[in-house]
């Protein structure tokens, strides 16, 4: 499985005032990807479950995008497209007939199982079979303040996928990849670019931390888990005194699966629909999240543009009311809507 995610550093100034320290915080960069104590949103995390949240913290403040802008050397972007986990952008790498788009994220991955395609200095780079879809570990363990990883905890890992000039399909040839992967797999954790404000793309909402809600249900939260495919915008955990499992997710698309019934309520989108024992809820916010020329400009494509969504999915065996499902989304709400251009 494959995710990626990186930092962009900034510079910054302090001022001294009457003897009293004033002025901006220091730039963060790389060597803060784990600086500050790990949100407990009132509950009591093991030391496993805080070592989990520290890690896909560090993802989250990695911006992906540039990453992408730091393949200057081998191909000049020329227009980037960032949604909350990850980013897109034209490559046109020397030696090929014509631009291709790159797609970068970050996951936690599990490749105790799995054979390296080949290895660049030493880091094992995984394939999907049939695809142009990479995989690699990226060392945050190394960096300051990075908490031990116990067995079975997931490794930090960036995802490489080479897709065509449309973005429609991937790539059967994926010998541009190859130079890519050159680059970002010798890359110093510590160099990695860093979301913010002044990230290449800036997404607000991409800031923010899904296991937020928790805060929502203190002292409640029980099994608190990375989700199936590693996503560090999923929180996925279970609730005292409810046998169901919830995960709630924030990402980007165009349209809500068809099998959802739509509402607004309050000028918001809510979807809601139910499969078996799975309820689902989901909610599309903000503005369209258009691509954007390297220089700063948008780029008006012909495909309809991705808005950013929240989801929550809820399965149960015993229990077949998706009330706590949509009550979850109504807080979610509450909690995100600031976070939305």
């Amino acid at each position: 499985m494959l995710l990626i995610a990186t930092v962009w550093a900034i510079g910054a100034c302090s001022t001294v005032v009457s003897g009293t320290a004033t002025g901006r915080l220091p730039a963060p960069t790389g060597q803060t990807l784990f600086d500050g104590p790990v949100p407990t949103y009132g509950q009591t995390f093991t030391e496993k479950q805080t070592t989990l949240l520290a890690y896909l913290r560090a993802l989250r403040r990695v911006d992906p995008c540039g990453l992408l802008l730091m393949l200057k050397d081998i191909g000049a972007p020329t227009y980037i497209s960032g949604d909350v986990g990850g980013c897109f952008g034209s490559v046109k790498v020397a030696g090929s007939a014509s631009p291709s788009s790159v797609g970068l994220s970050l996951i936690l991955g599990d490749y105790s199982r799995e054979k390296p395609e080949f290895r660049v200095d030493g880091t094992p780079v995984f394939h999907t079979a049939g695809t142009c879809l990479y995989e690699f570990p990226i060392a945050l363990d190394k960096l300051p303040n990075a908490p031990k990883l116990t067995r079975g905890a997931g490794t930090s890992a960036l995802r490489v996928v080479v897709v065509d000039g449309s973005r429609s399909g991937l790539v059967p040839n994926c010998k541009m990849a190859q130079p890519v992967i050159g680059v970002l797999a010798k890359m110093n954790p510590a160099d990695m670019p860093v979301r913010d404000a002044l990230s290449a793309y800036p997404i607000k909402i991409a800031e923010r931390d899904p296991c937020e809600i928790l805060g929502e249900y203190p002292g409640q939260a029980n099994e608190v888990r990375q989700s199936l495919f590693g996503d560090p915008y999923a929180c996925r955990f279970s609730l005292q005194d409810n046998d169901a499992q919830f995960e709630l997710t924030i990402r980007t698309g165009v349209d809500p699966p068809s099998r959802l019934r739509g509402e607004i309520r309050d000028g918001v989108e809510y979807f809601h629909g139910r499969d078996g024992s799975m309820c689902t809820s989901m909610v599309r916010l903000g503005k369209p999240l258009y691509a954007r020329d390297v220089p700063g400009g948008a780029v008006q494509e012909s495909s309809t543009p991705e808005r950013v969504f929240i989801e929550v999915l809820t399965f149960s065996l015993k229990n077949s009311d998706c009330g706590s499902t949509r009550e979850m989304i109504d807080k979610a709400v509450r909690i995100f809507r600031g976070s939305f251009d």
